[in-house]
């Protein structure tokens, strides 16, 4: 399947910075007003209802979000840099054109959300829950994604590079047309019938791991036909 091209987050030259993050986050929420062309350095919040709020042309840098809620948030043309939003709540959050670069999110909750031309860079998500989520254009590139859940997603033109997806949940997923080839796949989690591999795309060394979980003996019979 020939992969279409990601879509940059389009970000002005020059955003606003803001002085007092949490304060200004805060206000935003009270007075229900969207974060448009903002960069929010170094900011630090726990248990933060950021829930429904939107995000437009935003960098987010040096931040962490422990424990907070930003369900059903909205992101467009959102880039995070080196940010912690381990065990924070992303559910039914939509995110079109986003970058998430060097973050950790481990633990953190995309339940049922929309990434659209999204992109993970040296992230570490491991334990991550992407359940019931939906990936259309989305790029994985050494990323960390080791027991994660990806239960029951929709996923479609993706790209996976060095991305270790070890002990991953992806029951009841349609792995067709996912290319795994440069990727760890090691433990994953699948139904009893292991139909969720029809059509996936792995490599030789993949295709004996998945073999001895599917009970079959491979042997060299020595003999050219």
């Amino acid at each position: 399947m020939k992969k279409r091209g990601l879509k940059e987050p389009s970000l002005p030259k020059e955003l606003f910075p803001v002085k007092l993050g949490k304060e200004f986050l805060e206000e935003a929420k009270e007075q229900e007003t969207e974060v448009v062309r903002r960069k929010i350095e170094k900011v630090y919040l726990t248990k933060f209802d950021g829930s429904g709020m939107s995000f437009w042309q935003t960098v987010f840098q040096n931040c962490r979000f422990e424990g907070c809620d930003f369900h059903k948030a909205f992101f467009q043309d959102v880039k995070f840099v080196n940010c912690s939003f381990c065990h924070s709540s992303f559910c039914d959050a939509n995110f079109k054109s986003c970058i998430f670069e060097s973050c950790k999110g481990r633990g953190a909750d995309f339940y049922g959300s929309s990434l659209y031309h999204v992109q993970f860079r040296d992230c570490d998500m491991g334990e991550a829950v992407f359940d019931a989520a939906r990936f259309s254009s989305v790029k994985g590139q050494n990323t960390d994604f080791s027991k994660a859940g990806f239960s029951k997603c929709r996923m479609s033109n993706t790209v996976w590079e060095q991305v270790c997806f070890r002990e991953a949940n992806f029951f009841k997923t349609v792995l067709k047309d996912q290319d795994f080839t440069k990727s760890s796949i090691e433990g994953i989690v699948l139904s009893d019938e292991r139909g969720e591999l029809e059509g996936a795309v792995v490599n030789t060394f993949q295709v004996l791991g998945l073999a001895k979980r599917l009970g079959l003996v491979i042997q060299d019979s020595g003999e050219n036909f």
